[in-house]
């Protein structure tokens, strides 16, 4: 047997085997957090070895070289853990903490290279970087030569005993999350996947807005808000829906580059949408120390204002090159799909938010019942009970590997947290940030948003959240900010990094579809989601976005952002009733602005301004003239 089959062989089992594992301690949780962190880290990080990278070498020697080189880091990765799984509480007491073993330090140290090995693998340089600075930055504390920075230097059987041993380092709270809630969410998104419940989101949207002016970008931003929000990647979402939506709307009359963008964004806006958010929320809920539901809950407002803005800007368009829907032919029945498919996909997700929101169950829990009420309904048609016969390896396989991401990204986030706590800057690290800001809140947002999106480039959004939620987050709840909005603020644009040029992956995803340039569905994907840049500020100035505070000024301040979202849409878009001039549109964008922005002299000026534009827009008075006689 070659090792190309013996790694594919392994890949299955260990696949399995981390499918089986999940499911059991989602229904019963027999094991505590070391036992349970260390054989899912087994899995993911033996996964990551075996099936990455993705090419191997062609020559036939170097191939073999690859699979034996990552069998063997496989083998290594479950010692190292499975010492853990096994020696948990003998390695918890404090004289060995103090002073560990040989052989702790051995394979502490094993641990702790595969864990950088292996995000490098499947995530890229960037984290593990990072890592190996605030590591090296523990370690050689004392020899720093600014004072603010320089602390005794921590010894490197202490930061192996703390990264190894305990829950501080790797088998952090952040790697929990993704042992107890992310992986079965992510068992459902490929479930409802494999059962074609994207195929069916898609056609339920198409029935619902092809018909319209430039109905398939329509049908792009609702088919992509629903799959991307069970996806958690924007470019799988891309290439999801990307595949059917980017061809029809290049057919009814949109440019390649605006196709492509109107599919990145929305699949970008799909890791903030609730129910089921990227696997950032799960990590936020746990820092915050918050319900997933609250998260959620918080999420809900800006999220349709990010589909709004982009909403608008299609109509827009659509509207100003004078765009048709698809034919009545091609418009699915919204009706007849919901009686032929909607009793088996719809379910799911109603059990899922009430069972969050209403029962307040446990994420995993929620989630767990709604893969199973999944597979019953399924099970009721022959077609979808064949898929399930045929498929169930295949899903198993899928869910895990999907996996792989999240674990690496969760254990290299402990590594990073490693040095930051065994050194005390994670202590020092707010003031600093804020003394860099000048204890300026505008200045520290900007600051943070371009960590954000500098790290984001390089890193997932669940990354980039583990990093910045650790670093920035805790500076900006210092001048203020509620807790939960300061979170969604680095989240936001951790997100949106995925849309945000040079390195802008959604935007590169896009491009082989649309057939253009990468850079140009970036920059038109950037241009077209700037209100929603401006909205993520507002959360952390204007609370009511997040559902804190009365009731009253929650929809004052709902009502007037929506209002500042669509002037910035008309804005940047050039066009309402007519191809607006330049000084038009810079007015209905500054009119926007003010309108977010939260003090209330310059509320009182955008609107103003928006009245004002309207009063003078020719063409809308006419349409009201024509209505009217109508």
């Amino acid at each position: 047997m070659s090792l190309q089959k013996i790694t594919d062989k392994l890949i299955t089992l260990i696949a399995v085997g981390m499918c089986v594992f999940q499911l059991y301690t989602a229904f019963y949780m027999p094991f505590p957090g070391m036992q349970q962190r260390s054989i899912h880290l087994a899995c993911g990080l033996a996964l990551a070895f075996l099936a990455y990278p993705k090419k191997r070498p062609e020559n036939p020697s170097l191939r073999n070289v690859s699979y034996l080189f990552g069998i063997a880091l496989a083998v290594l990765t479950f010692i190292t853990c499975l010492n853990v799984t096994f020696n948990w509480l003998e390695m918890n007491e404090p004289m060995r903490l103090i002073q560990p073993t040989q052989s702790d330090k051995v394979l502490g140290f094993l641990l702790i290279l595969l864990v950088l090995l292996g995000t490098v693998r499947v995530v890229g340089w960037a984290m593990p970087i990072i890592g190996l600075v605030f590591l090296g930055y523990a370690y050689f504390g004392s020899k720093i030569p600014f004072a603010l920075l320089r602390h005794a230097g921590v010894k490197l059987s202490k930061l192996i005993s703390m990264g190894y041993m305990t829950t501080e380092g790797i088998f952090s709270s952040v790697l929990g999350v993704s042992t107890t809630q992310v992986f079965i969410f992510l068992m459902f998104g490929q479930l409802l996947e494999s059962l074609g419940g994207s195929d069916f989101f898609l056609d339920w949207a198409n029935s619902g807005f092809g018909k319209f002016r430039g109905g398939p970008a329509k049908v792009a931003i609702f088919g992509s808000a629903l799959f991307g929000s069970i996806s958690g990647s924007a470019v799988a979402n891309v290439v999801g829906t990307g595949t059917i939506t980017i061809p029809l709307m290049k057919r009814v009359g949109y440019k390649g580059d605006f196709a492509g963008a109107v599919e990145s964004v929305a699949s970008t806006g799909g890791l903030i949408m609730p129910p089921v958010m990227g696997a950032a929320a799960f990590i936020m809920a746990d820092t915050l120390g918050v319900s997933y539901w609250e998260v959620c809950k918080a999420a809900v407002i800006p999220a349709v204002m990010y589909y709004l803005a982009l909403y608008t800007s299609v109509d827009l368009k659509a509207k100003q090159s004078n765009l048709k829907g698809l034919p009545a032919a091609e418009v699915p029945d919204g009706m007849a799909l919901l009686k032929s498919q909607g009793w088996m996909y719809i379910p799911p997700l109603v059990i899922l938010v009430f069972f969050l929101g209403v029962l307040r169950y446990p994420a995993y829990k929620a989630c767990l019942y709604c893969c199973i009420l999944l597979v019953v309904l399924a099970s009721f048609k022959r077609e979808k009970r064949g898929v399930l016969k045929r498929e169930w390896l295949n899903i198993l396989v899928k869910t895990a590997k999907s996996s792989v991401t999240v674990v690496m990204a969760c254990s290299c986030a402990g590594v990073i947290l490693l040095g930051l706590q065994s050194s005390g800057l994670i202590l020092k690290l707010s003031n600093i940030l804020i003394s860099l800001a000048n204890n300026n809140l505008g200045i520290l947002l900007f600051l943070v948003m371009l960590g954000s999106l500098i790290m984001g480039m390089g890193l997932p959004a669940s990354a980039c959240y583990a990093i910045l939620c650790i670093l920035a987050a805790p500076a900006i709840v210092k001048l203020g900010v509620p807790p939960l909005a300061a979170h969604l603020f680095v989240l936001y644009f951790g997100s949106m990094s995925a849309i945000t040029p040079p390195v802008a992956m959604a935007a590169f995803a896009a491009a082989p579809i649309a057939g253009e340039s990468a850079v140009k569905i970036g920059i038109s994907a950037f241009k077209m989601a700037m209100p929603s840049f401006l909205i993520a500020f507002c959360l952390a100035i204007q609370p009511e976005l997040v559902m804190i505070g009365s009731a009253v000024n929650i929809v004052f301040v709902v009502v007037i952002c929506l209002a500042g979202v669509l002037s910035m849409s008309v804005g940047l878009q050039g066009y309402l009733f007519q191809n607006e001039s330049i000084i038009r549109r810079i007015a209905w964008v500054a009119g926007g602005v003010l309108l977010i922005l939260p003090q209330k002299p310059l509320t009182i000026m955008g609107i103003v301004i928006a009245l004002a534009l309207v009063i003078t827009e020719k063409n809308f008075w006419k349409s009201v003239k024509v209505k009217r006689r109508t």
